[in-house]
């Protein structure tokens, strides 16, 4: 069981984000002269090889997206198309069909049917091949680009390789590396038998074992590839890294409710370029504003701009309320870090966090009726659970005192089997006349008490989760019970059981020739 006291003295550990902003925002001590030189050399050569490793990375993007990972797939489906090349060859291995005889085979160089497929497959598998190799080179060119804006961070002070998620996301594009690596030997170990079963005559009595080998890793190859569920990132576009990423922690209260869910699902590369990028207008904030509450600000704006409840007038006018409209336009319009990124990593975050923005929803459904009265309590999570699950609970103090809380979450399917949050609720006494509504919302966002408690599931089916508000006394005040499907979604299933049928094919093709083979080998 873990608790949360706020009416105790609280340490506020910042973010790692906040350091590194902070870190940027000092001088880097001088280095030595020798030093010095030697960096300054690296530095002047890094910035050429970079914008040329972008280049390369867009054009092998380009092609990725249209032929092998999106639109044509080929890499999915050119396999599958040397399998029934495979048996359709094996079916006429003996006799040439009819209407092979005559013209046709002498348009095919008099070769006969059964190796004229099986030299069709060896020119699909030496594409395939060739595709995984571009495979191979962008994810090279993506890793390389990551290693140079990794030193880029380094070398202005920041401890970046220490920070959270660093290590995760390494291993995630590492692992990346590691399937295609055994995809690809896979594949050209089938090309290599293929070819070498070709070489020999016909007559030739390990030409069958050649072929169930070559067989063999084809289907095992392709097998790999299928369950192997290999994220697609890259460094082409500002947010190309955020599949490549998974929060190791976040914060379990929030206090700044979209900037931690959204930061939460950050990539560490961009979450230094965008705070770094957004401290440069420190000095264009109004009084009284800092760097935190505009980003809050500019986030919860564009969410409800993203929503349809706010027009494009009115969101640039929200946050003039913060800063001059030169540098909205600024912040909007920039080339890496503007808007379409902005939308990203909304859009990211409601994707990986949709029980938070659920949340948000019903929360101003709530504002927008006339009784508010007392405490108003809400929770959600998602109803299929796939990994892990997000609980958010939301409190909204409507009473004229400050009230000390305690949210209990119980559930025997999910660890931890209990948690315990105790909450001081501020009153929320916002007028609901006279301001606009993105003020509102602003004002109860910040009032409210918002728990964020990730579950992992204990087992697979049907899982409840009961959540208790209570005073400070024990007493209920609200109560939820939730319901959540533990299981793994439709695409995952029909991709693993996919590969496993692959996988049993593979051990059958093996099998099936080597035992007469080597029956007939010891003479039995």
């Amino acid at each position: 069981m873990s608790a949360v006291e706020e009416n105790t003295d609280i340490v506020d550990l910042e973010s790692d984000i906040d350091s590194m902003v902070s870190a940027l925002e000092t001088e880097t001590p001088a280095a030595p002269d020798f030093n010095e030189i030697i960096n300054t050399e690296k530095s002047s050569s890094e910035p050429n090889t970079k914008s040329t490793l972008k280049v390369r990375e867009a054009i092998l993007t380009g092609i990725d997206d249209l032929l092998i990972s999106r639109g044509a797939r080929l890499i999915l489906f050119l396999p599958i198309v040397v399998v029934i090349l495979f048996g359709l060859a094996q079916s006429y291995r003996s006799s040439d069909p009819d209407w092979w005889q005559g013209g046709v085979r002498e348009l095919f160089l008099d070769l006969s049917f059964s190796k004229s497929v099986y030299l069709l497959s060896l020119a699909l598998m030496v594409a395939d091949l060739l595709l995984l190799f571009v495979l191979h080179y962008l994810l090279w060119v993506t890793k390389r680009i990551f290693q140079i804006e990794t030193e880029e961070i380094v070398s202005t002070g920041i401890t970046f390789r220490s920070a959270h998620g660093y290590s995760e996301m390494k291993a995630v594009i590492d692992g990346a590396s590691n399937q295609l690596n055994l995809t690809t030997t896979l594949m050209t170990l089938s090309t290599l038998m293929l070819g070498l079963a070709l070489i020999f005559p016909s007559e030739t009595d390990g030409i069958p074992v050649l072929i169930a080998l070559s067989t063999g890793a084809l289907l095992s190859g392709h097998s790999v590839y299928m369950v192997s569920n290999r994220p697609r990132f890259n460094t082409v576009e500002p947010w190309g890294l955020l599949e490549a990423f998974s929060p190791p922690m976040h914060p379990a209260l929030l206090n700044r409710p979209f900037t931690d869910v959204i930061r939460a699902h950050v990539d560490p590369v961009l979450a230094v370029r965008f705070s770094k990028y957004v401290s440069s207008f420190n000095s264009d904030l109004k009084k009284g504003v800092n760097i935190s509450d505009l980003q809050e600000y500019l986030l919860l704006i564009l969410d409800m701009y993203r929503s349809g409840l706010i027009e494009e007038d009115e969101f640039h006018l929200a946050l003039s309320e913060l800063v001059d409209s030169r540098t909205v336009d600024q912040i909007i319009n920039h080339e890496e870090l503007g808007e379409e990124t902005l939308d990203r990593l909304l859009m990211h975050a409601r994707d990986r966090c949709a029980p938070f923005f659920r949340l948000n929803d019903r929360m101003r459904m709530h504002l927008s009726t006339q009784s508010n009265r007392g405490i108003w309590f809400d929770v959600d999570m998602e109803n299929l659970t796939l990994g892990q699950a997000n609980l958010f609970a939301y409190v909204l103090n409507h009473t004229d005192e400050t009230q000390d809380l305690i949210l209990r979450v119980q559930t025997p399917d999910f660890r931890p089997n209990e948690c315990v949050y105790r909450l001081r609720s501020e009153p929320q006494n916002i007028p609901k006349r006279g301001i606009p509504e993105h003020q509102t919302i602003s004002a109860s966002m910040s009032k409210s008490r918002i728990v964020w408690q990730t579950l992992i599931p204990s087992s697979m089916g049907d899982a409840t989760v009961t959540v208790r508000l209570e005073d400070s006394s024990g007493n209920l005040i609200s109560g939820k019970v939730l319901t959540s499907q533990v299981r793994s979604d439709l695409f995952t299933r029909l991709r693993m059981t996919t590969g496993a049928v692959f996988m049993f094919g593979a051990a059958l093709a093996v099998i099936s020739p080597i035992l007469p083979f080597a029956a007939r080998l010891f003479g039995l």
